[in-house]
């Protein structure tokens, strides 16, 4: 019995049970007694206990909650604890028995019950740095996994053994230092500290055994073996595709081919169910030679295993045949395939996530119809959604006149650096794509309701919170006044007397008309302002990053805005003859949008999201769900292989979608459907 699972598994009933009492039962009666009421009568005698019984069970929760965390955090100080070294290998362990379990072979033999032949098991016991030779699908991952889990049994029987790690190095650049990505990506895969890390790289307790070395550039790579040997790791096992010269002194496992006679004797063992691959190797002899790994048998055998085939390469016909056997529609699962794979390329894994990763690993991947969307739609949608909500929200506070000037100043509203000539050619002198004009009015109407809905709320809220403040002392609202006049021009302008000026020009409308106009108005200027602001900034970073370059001139913002008039006119709103004073706080204001234009991060990925959507659509969960049905994807969220992933980065999608689709149609004149 594992007496620290156990343990573990008792404090988190016990936190459970604490908490539960703690908030559902003792907090709700504790504020009824404290609010007037009275305990439940089946408390009786107890009912004085309540307050000491809260106090205890509340820091029995508060210290069961912290008890992990600061203990890992206390272990993670002293490298040498045994449960480092335990909690590491554990998740080696684990992380051996996923890829294992995972695996593209472990596939084949759940489907077909055989398991393609890999080279021979790695020693033991290196002296020596190894280097594990083999053409890319020969088995060499497998190989390296099956090392790991027998080193890890070994290290846990003698403490003295160092702990096998598994890397990829595919993802690491030259740029950064080769020490310190090592600790961070052991930290994310095993859960190593970067304190016990450091400590076991220094004192040579890490056998490093590297995978994904042939998708480095020949300097990357050769920089990437120079911080390898000068770590002086007890153990290196390295797999590549070719050997390593700039590794001296090493040993070299070759990992030779499949023979025909084996390839023969799996087609055997599967039995009727790839009686197809028999005849497509009788037919086209010419295949025998791309049947040369596991890989490739197995893509072929999974191609093959609900009938025959058509071929058109290994790689190619896995994709088609598996595609065209799944429920999804071709076109989004293979766009969304080739996008993931782009994704995963970029990054040297072959990690799939259901999420979107932060926009700058994917957004040059886009194409130009969404950016078009976007910049010619949806965002000038918005922009005068936005002009049209506070014009209306306005002449509804404070008159049409107020609501007048603020049509006028969205002509100085942020244009953004999006030029596009009328005929839809960009500056970069491509031509503009051609989207359906229904689709392009949904997203403009996406965009107007998006703009409109937040921008007049915030003007009504603004406006309301300006309009309390004539209920201070008049002190305080024209100090308030003054304040924001000098930080709004000094700002803009960065001259303190014309900061100054600027500043006395609202002041003096309050002397004239009172001070509560004036308020009333900034609020809710500044309010509306500012979130324009903050969506142009947002979306010139969005404009940045992107790829394509189509967008538009907003120059009829105005228009929208005398829009937004004459709804409020409809509405019942007429020309007040005092609007001075909220229209001169309203444009003062309205004066923060140009400041507020910011490259906001937060903003740039909410407004980046729609763009994935054509590439990775909403309903994701249903494409990997049916990609993993087709064995596309394995252990859950990976690629089978490099192979398949580039194979996929570099496909085109229309053009695989059609071959998948026609293949779909011959199948279902053919009678033969998926088979599992």
């Amino acid at each position: 019995m594992d007496t620290r699972r156990l343990a573990r598994a008792s404090r988190l009933v016990a936190l459970i049970g604490a908490g539960s009492v703690t908030c559902l039962v003792l907090v709700p009666i504790a504020v009824n007694t404290a609010t007037g009421g009275t305990a439940p009568r089946v408390l009786g005698p107890w009912a004085a206990w309540l307050w000491p019984a809260l106090a205890v069970l509340a820091a029995v929760t508060a210290c069961l909650a912290a008890w992990d965390p600061l203990r890992a955090r206390l272990r993670a100080r002293r490298p040498a604890h045994p449960a480092n070294r335990a909690s590491a290998l554990d998740g080696v362990e684990r992380f051996v028995r996923e890829g294992l379990d995972g695996s593209l072979a472990e596939q084949v033999r759940l489907k077909l019950g055989v398991v393609p032949r890999v080279g021979p098991r790695l020693p033991t016991r290196l002296r020596v740095p190894l280097v594990v030779v083999g053409e890319p699908g020969a088995g060499k991952t497998t190989l390296l996994l099956d090392l790991a889990g027998t080193l890890v049994a070994r290290a846990r029987d003698d403490p003295g053994r160092p702990v096998p790690v598994v890397v990829d190095v595919g993802g690491w650049r030259r740029d950064e230092d080769f020490a310190e990505w090592l600790l961070l990506f052991l930290a994310e895969r095993y859960g190593i500290g970067a304190r016990v890390g450091r400590v076991w790289l220094r004192d040579r307790g890490l056998a490093l055994l590297l995978d994904g070395l042939d998708e480095l550039a020949g300097p990357e790579r050769a920089a990437c073996l120079d911080r390898v040997a000068a770590l002086r790791p007890p153990q290196l096992v390295l797999c590549a595709a070719d050997d390593v010269d700039a590794l001296p002194g090493h040993d070299v496992l070759r990992v030779e081919p499949l023979r025909r006679s084996d390839v023969t004797d799996l087609i055997t063992a599967c039995g009727p169910r790839l009686d197809g691959l028999r005849e497509t190797l009788t037919e086209e002899p010419d295949l025998w030679d791309e049947i040369r790994t596991p890989l490739a048998f197995g893509l072929l055998a999974l191609a093959h295993r609900a009938g025959r085939a058509e071929y058109r390469g290994v790689v190619d016909t896995y994709l088609v045949e598996s595609a065209a056997r799944g429920a999804a529609r071709p076109e989004r699962l293979v766009r969304a395939l080739r996008f993931l794979a782009l994704i995963a390329r970029r990054r040297g894994d072959l990690d799939v996530s259901p999420t979107l990763p932060p926009r700058r690993v994917w957004l040059d991947f886009v194409g130009p119809a969404p950016v078009w969307r976007l910049f010619r739609r949806a965002a000038p949608g918005a922009l005068a959604g936005a002009a049209a909500a506070l014009c209306f929200a306005v002449g509804v506070r404070f008159g049409l006149t107020a609501a007048g000037c603020a049509a006028v100043a969205t002509l100085l509203a942020p244009r953004g650096d999006f030029p596009v000539d009328a005929d839809g050619t960009t500056t970069t002198g491509g031509a503009g794509p051609r989207v359906p004009g229904w689709r392009g009015a949904r997203w403009a109407a996406i965009g107007f309701t998006a703009g409109a809905l937040p921008t007049g709320g915030l003007a009504v809220v603004g406006g309301w919170v300006g309009a309390q403040l004539s209920r201070w002392p008049a002190a305080l609202g024209f100090g308030l006044v003054v304040v924001v006049s000098l930080l709004v021009a000094y700002r803009s302008t960065r001259d303190r007397y014309w900061a100054v000026a600027c500043a006395l020009v609202p002041v003096g409308v309050m002397v004239l008309t009172g001070p509560a106009g004036v308020p009333a108005g900034l609020g809710a200027g500044l309010a509306a302002g500012a979130a324009v602001g903050v969506f142009a900034g947002g979306l010139g970073e969005v404009w940045s990053g992107v790829g394509a370059r189509p967008a538009t001139r907003l120059r009829w913002l105005p228009v929208a805005g005398l829009a937004g008039v004459g709804f409020a006119a409809l509405a019942g709103a007429a020309a007040q003859p005092a609007a001075l004073a909220p229209a001169t706080g309203l444009l003062l204001g309205l004066a923060v949008t140009p400041l507020a234009v910011r490259p906001w991060q937060v903003v740039a990925e909410l407004l980046a999201r729609p763009l994935a959507l054509d590439e990775f659509p909403l309903r994701r969960g249903a494409l990997l769900q049916a990609a993993r049905d087709r064995v596309l994807l394995v252990d859950e969220h990976r690629f089978p292989h490099a192979l398949v992933r580039d194979h996929l980065a570099a496909c085109d999608p229309v053009d695989l979608a059609a071959t998948v689709r026609r293949r779909r149609t011959g199948l279902g004149h053919t009678g033969s459907g998926p088979a599992a």
